[in-house]
């Protein structure tokens, strides 16, 4: 039937609307007569996401959060795909057309979640930005509107792509942050936000009051980003690589690498007069569509690896270099970090918590406008040089980021994200 969703493989069934309802009121019953429920009863929680596993970016937040979640409340997943989700959390597959596109699933999650999610049955609705028209609380990843510009740019250096594609992207972005408005603007007091930086961006951009939106920053996992993956990975890594004994190495990590700043990291080496350093670029993307930016004379001392395992090129690596344009939080800046490398990164997301500069690494401001970028790649290429020319003081700038990542917790966000739902219950 149409707006249908199954069950994932090992979720229960629920029950039919009018039973669901009625339990529904009962529970609103029960939480006024009985303080002690009203304070943190148990509640029923319906979250919305396009696909959920433990791979990175918001798929993995909400699989960190719903894990955590379901010690104590009923937690539903109303998704595309799923993956790695706690056998407690029940799991409801949408049907989506052409899921096999991102695009498509970002297009679709408005009117699937519509379809397939009944707010009466649940005390939280709770959508990841603008994705969920009857949401009652919403967690925001990043600031579509300084995506939009991101992803401007990022088509705009995309030479293959076709006319049509671009025109669908670009319509998309301004639909978008139509929808986040929306939501958020339906939401105000149990917003949330993966970064304080994220949070001002929003207060900003929609005129959230500071009491109407809570920053829950994101987690790390320390026990499996830590100082113990170099000992344990870097010299056969390095070995593995060709990478030659005393050569400095820049690590960059992520997919869409224009929207991350790859280009920046490329003009940055263009600067570069010496010969000791390598950069290892792993994720996602395709060598040739940056082929024009290498530096020829540095070319052969940058390697793609595609999708990897992260904690081998961590501790690999002497230092940490992602100029994103636009982040949420970053995981892998605080992965980076957790594992003790310094950091030359952008204020985005959780950036500006993690570097300081001559601290735990070095802050570069953002860019506006071509001359602005060649400052910036002049900036970050002297960065580099002092960090080469410096070890000793390198490596304690990367012990210095790593006790800066280590507030962050998944633990924490849960808790952040419990009290807030638990406000807007009340």
């Amino acid at each position: 039937m149409p707006g249908a969703s199954h069950l994932h493989p090992g979720g229960a069934h629920i029950p039919g609307r009018g039973a669901r309802a009625l339990r529904r009121r009962n529970r609103g019953h029960d939480r006024r007569a009985d303080p002690q429920t009203e304070a943190g009863g148990p509640m029923r929680i319906a979250t919305v996401i396009e696909k959920v596993d433990m791979r990175g970016g918001q798929n993995r937040v909400i699989a960190e959060l719903s894990h955590r979640l379901a010690d104590r409340h009923e937690v539903h997943i109303f998704c595309f795909e799923a993956a790695d989700v706690d056998e407690r959390v029940q799991v409801h597959i949408m049907p989506c057309p052409l899921r096999q596109r991102p695009i498509m699933q970002e297009m679709w999650i408005p009117v699937a979640s519509r379809r397939a999610v009944r707010p009466a049955e649940f005390d939280i609705v709770l959508a990841q930005g603008g994705n969920c028209f009857v949401a009652n609380s919403t967690l925001s990843h990043i600031s579509l509107q300084e995506l939009a510009a991101a992803k401007e740019f990022a088509i705009a250096g995309e030479a293959g792509m076709p006319g049509w594609e671009r025109a669908i992207r670009r319509a998309w972005q301004r639909h978008a942050i139509r929808y986040e408005r929306r939501v958020v603007n339906a939401c105000r007091g149990a917003v949330m936000t993966v970064s304080e930086q994220l949070r001002l961006t929003l207060m900003e951009h929609y005129g959230l009051a500071a009491d109407e939106v809570t920053a829950t920053p994101n987690g790390v996992d320390h026990d499996r980003f830590g100082l113990h993956v170099r000992e344990r990975y870097r010299d056969e890594k390095r070995a593995e690589l060709g990478i030659p004994q005393g050569a400095f190495v820049l690590l960059f990590m992520g997919a869409r690498w224009l929207e991350k700043g790859l280009d920046r990291v490329l003009a940055a080496m263009g600067h570069l007069r010496r010969d000791d350093v390598r950069l290892l670029v792993v994720g996602k993307g395709e060598p040739s569509s940056v082929a024009h930016m290498l530096p020829q004379q540095h070319a052969d001392r940058i390697i793609f690896t595609g999708p990897q395992p992260p904690e081998p090129y961590f501790a690999a690596a002497d230092c940490f270099v992602f100029p994103s344009r636009v982040e949420g939080f970053g995981l892998v800046m605080a992965e980076a970090a957790a594992c003790g490398l310094p950091l030359i990164v952008t204020p985005a997301g959780v950036g500006a918590d993690l570097a300081e500069d001559g601290v735990s690494g070095c802050l570069v401001p953002q860019a506006d406008g071509a001359q602005a970028e060649r400052d910036l790649a002049e900036r970050i290429a002297a960065y580099i040089v002092e960090l080469a020319d410096h070890r000793e003081e390198a490596v304690r700038m990367g012990l210095a980021a790593r006790e800066r990542s280590l507030p962050f917790t998944w633990d924490r966000q849960a808790e952040l994200v419990e009290a807030v739902l638990e406000r807007a219950v009340e």
